[in-house]
């Protein structure tokens, strides 16, 4: 029966493989084994204490446009051993932004490689900040 089923409907069966497979490998790239996410509101209970950093991946020039306030820039390029500014944040905690999300994963997996242990990633990126009016800097 379910033979018969699938080759009645090859079509819509296909499709339904190829679409159910994009969605998995979209949500694979989101997660990172072992980086939490958090919410905008969820960030100053990690900022407590002062052993936080918070790491904003995006480009020169969007950071320059907006930023969270005392964010540090890193653009994924410059995520490398050999920046020793970036490595010196190694034992804190670390709370990575982009402009929506996207590329904090892969800012996530590169930090991780480099030996970085306390790691999250702001859900949503800086356009979720700045979703619930919370203060923004530019340069």
């Amino acid at each position: 029966m379910f033979a018969e089923f699938v080759s009645q409907n090859l079509l819509w069966v296909a499709a339904f493989v190829v679409v159910a497979n994009l969605l998995l490998w979209s949500y694979m790239q989101g997660s990172v084994k072992g980086v939490a996410f958090v919410s905008a509101l969820e960030m100053p209970q990690l900022q407590r204490g002062g052993r936080s950093v918070i790491v904003d991946v995006n480009e020169p020039a969007q950071y320059a446009q907006s930023h969270i306030p005392a964010a540090l820039n890193f653009p994924v390029s410059s995520l490398t051993a050999d920046n020793n500014e970036l490595l010196r944040h190694k034992d804190k905690t670390c709370i990575i932004v982009c402009q929506s999300g996207s590329r904090s994963a892969k800012a996530a997996r590169t930090l991780q490689t480099l030996g970085f242990k306390d790691l999250h990633i702001l859900r949503g990126g800086l356009m979720s900040w700045t979703k619930e009016n919370l203060p923004v800097s530019s340069s």
